[in-house]
């Protein structure tokens, strides 16, 4: 039946205007999706698809999983556009519709790419959105990088820096910004710092097989404690640290 793929003045797929329903009836999900699957697959005038929709009105969790399970098992290699999908729900001011999808792809679509800069950036530029959706998507995404730190003071200006993300449109876009090239500069200080850590442990551990003080019996851990990586690292890094003023 060609009603079941046909799409309106808007380009909605009656499964478009299903997943925007507030009541839903899961055999009429099933149904649809069964014979016709690639509505899917298929993008309204906005080239929005409707999984969207159903995190945009939230949708419950049975309708969002269907609509999950049903893209991967018809379409295994369709790559969705999550940042699209991300930056539409920024603007609608709805952090809790962006959760429930950067779950979803956490745990469904891993392997899917999404350049969080470009949509913090993008988010950051747009009118719609407020400072604290803004705010809520930075956190969001840097979270799992912050973690991977493990140096509590990077962690709290990372988030005082988040905190104090506000203005127009401009300022938050460089703001964005900032805080990506720094995030990275801190990745490549963290590893410069293990390299350093482990030169310095080596050369300890030289200085004490050297002819001078010949064969020391002291076990490989308590030359790496007493390498003098404890004074040395702390200036390294203090030297290094990205600055991280976000009133640009």
């Amino acid at each position: 039946n060609i009603t079941g793929t046909q799409q309106d003045c808007l380009g909605m797929t009656p499964l478009h205007i299903l997943a925007c329903s507030t009541e839903h009836d899961m055999d009429i999900h099933r149904s649809l999706i069964e014979k016709y699957p690639n509505n899917l697959i298929t993008e309204d005038k906005w080239g929005d698809l409707p999984i969207l929709y159903a995190f945009w009105g939230n949708a419950p969790w049975e309708v969002i999983q269907l609509l999950v399970e049903s893209l991967k098992s018809y379409f295994p290699n369709h790559a969705l556009d999550w940042g699209r999908m991300i930056v539409t729900l920024g603007e609608a001011d709805e952090p809790d519709s962006i959760r429930n999808l950067f779950d979803t792809h956490q745990n469904h679509f891993s392997d899917q790419n999404i350049n969080w800069e470009e949509c913090a950036v993008e988010l950051g530029r747009s009118q719609g959105a407020s400072t604290e959706t803004f705010q809520f998507l930075l956190r969001l995404n840097v979270a799992n990088r912050l973690d991977a730190f493990g140096v509590g003071k990077w962690q709290n200006k990372v988030e005082n820096f988040i905190n104090e993300c506000s203005g127009d449109e401009n300022a938050r876009e460089k703001q964005a910004r900032l805080l990506y090239s720094n995030l990275a500069s801190c990745e490549q200080l963290k590893e410069a710092t293990w390299l350093l850590e482990l030169a310095l442990w080596k050369a300890n551990i030289d200085a004490y097989r050297s002819p001078i003080h010949g064969q020391s019996g002291e076990g490989r851990s308590h030359f790496r404690i007493n390498c003098g990586v404890q004074q040395i690292l702390p200036i390294v890094v203090s030297f290094l640290s990205p600055k991280w003023e976000s009133n640009l």
